[in-house]
């Protein structure tokens, strides 16, 4: 029988996270952990995440298998317990069994068929930033009122990140010492939509550091993790850009 315990909280940044671009998803369980992947009906943001065995205080499957979920559905269970509590998840036949305490509530699972996992583009690039997620927030609220699109720019000394409008204008700007890590060996810039970035970002609750990377004109890449408590789950956002005239 499938069988796993997990915190409310990590379940719930799981679920948000997820939640930012698409309403159901399928999970990929495998002996060492779970996988997903979603993009967004546009197909301008994907995200994929890792969630390793020891993310779990218990986790026994018979074989792998597939997961197809209604998010609300999963978020309206999460509502019923304390951010300190801990959920247990169960399948039985088509229904997904979740135990809060002395709660016992099931949702019905979806076909698997009616929900694609996209195959992750390899999107590479050798120029890349390290800051803490909560410095790119900053700079993306800022910009909220501005314009509907963020320009970011990497140069071997500095990242910024500026918005503009026909008459307002909006610009982060981080020195090379002010950065935990850069590399960098030419200027490059890049335009994103700003409503995506933003929601993607706020969805991490933890202000450890992230990694951005991209090019001129090319999909933004963002790695992250969270979960110190055990094994990190690890994550990465892919966003498109939004090309200028």
């Amino acid at each position: 029988m499938t069988r796993m315990s997990i915190s409310v909280k990590n379940l719930k940044e799981i679920v948000d996270m997820l939640g930012t671009i698409v309403s159901e998803v399928k999970f990929k369980l495998e002996p060492n952990g779970i996988s997903v992947t979603a993009v967004d009906p546009a197909h301008v943001a994907m995200i994929s995440l890792d969630i390793p065995k020891n993310a779990f205080s218990e986790y026994d499957l018979d074989a792998p298998d597939e997961i197809a979920v209604d998010l609300d559905k999963v978020k309206s269970v999460i509502r019923l317990a304390s951010s300190n509590d801990t959920i247990v998840i169960s399948k039985d036949r088509d229904k997904l069994r979740f135990e809060i305490g002395t709660i016992i509530k099931s949702i019905a699972l979806l076909d698997n068929n009616s929900v694609t996992t996209p195959r992750v583009p390899q999107i590479n690039s050798d120029d890349y930033v390290i800051l803490s997620k909560s410095d790119l927030e900053k700079g993306l609220r800022a910009a909220e009122d501005v314009s509907d699109a963020i320009r970011l720019t990497l140069t071997p000394e500095s990242f910024s990140a500026k918005s503009t409008s026909d008459s307002d204008e909006s610009e982060m700007l981080l020195p090379k010492d002010m950065l935990k890590d850069i590399s960098c060996s030419q200027p490059i810039k890049s335009s994103y939509p700003l409503e995506y970035l933003l929601k993607l970002v706020k969805s991490i609750s933890s202000n450890e550091d992230i990694k951005i990377s991209f090019k001129s004109d090319y999909p933004l890449s963002i790695e992250f993790s969270f979960n110190s408590e055990t094994e990190p789950i690890s994550g990465k956002f892919l966003l498109a850009p939004r090309m200028e005239s």
